[in-house]
């Protein structure tokens, strides 16, 4: 089987944060996660996860 995919592959930057911040105020991230996103890379990391 052939699978061709046509989406767009973006990277997503998570922030781990004691709280949501207000207007004007600046905090400081606990951790940051970097990983792939974008419709295109999460379905194609689907894809690859089932072997299709």
């Amino acid at each position: 089987m052939r699978i061709i995919n046509f989406g767009s592959l973006n990277i997503d930057k998570v922030y781990q944060v004691e709280q949501f911040i207000r207007p004007g105020q600046t905090i400081t991230a606990k951790d940051c996660t970097v990983a792939a996103g974008g419709f295109g890379g999460i379905r194609h990391r689907c894809f690859a996860r089932r072997n299709a």
